[in-house]
């Protein structure tokens, strides 16, 4: 079976499709998880500290 370039990108805007689809299906619980790790890595210390 050989996969030719056509394939990929069939496969990755199958993979992005989904994604918007399921984005915009469960739009309220996106969001919150969205914004919930934005603030839980925005006041995370930084992972490199120079002393």
């Amino acid at each position: 079976m050989k996969i030719t370039k056509r394939d990929i990108r069939i496969f990755i805007l199958g993979m992005i499709a989904f994604f918007a689809i399921e984005s915009i299906y469960s739009w309220k619980e996106t969001k919150s998880e969205f914004l919930r790790g934005w603030n839980d890595g925005y006041n995370q210390p930084a992972a490199t500290k120079t002393n």
